[in-house]
């Protein structure tokens, strides 16, 4: 679900900075951070939650988080970033009691 959540922020990200660039209008500082900067924090916290999973639940949560805003009025898909969000913490909080003695 990460990698389709960040692909879809990315692909967002590079569309809607191409519609900037077409059309003149402001807030490309906005866009281009939140959406393909979140998207590619979300796919890189996806792909390190197996081998780093608390550097990729920081990751995962920051891109996640990042990529609500723009995309609020969807409405589905900051329900779904935040199921990633629970999804990425509470596999964080599975492996560290598996660890833990």
């Amino acid at each position: 679900m990460g990698l389709v959540l960040g692909g879809l922020l990315v692909a967002a990200g590079i569309a809607e900075t191409v519609r900037l660039f077409r059309s003149g209008d402001g807030g490309f500082w906005f866009w281009f951070p939140t959406l393909v900067g979140g998207g590619a924090l979300v796919v890189a916290g996806t792909l390190l939650l197996p081998r780093s999973p608390r550097l990729g639940r920081v990751m995962t949560t920051v891109g996640a988080l990042a990529g609500i805003l723009p995309t609020m009025w969807t409405l589905v898909v900051p329900v779904l970033l935040v199921v990633l969000i629970v999804s990425a913490n509470r596999t964080v909080v599975v492996a560290e009691e598996e660890t833990t003695p």
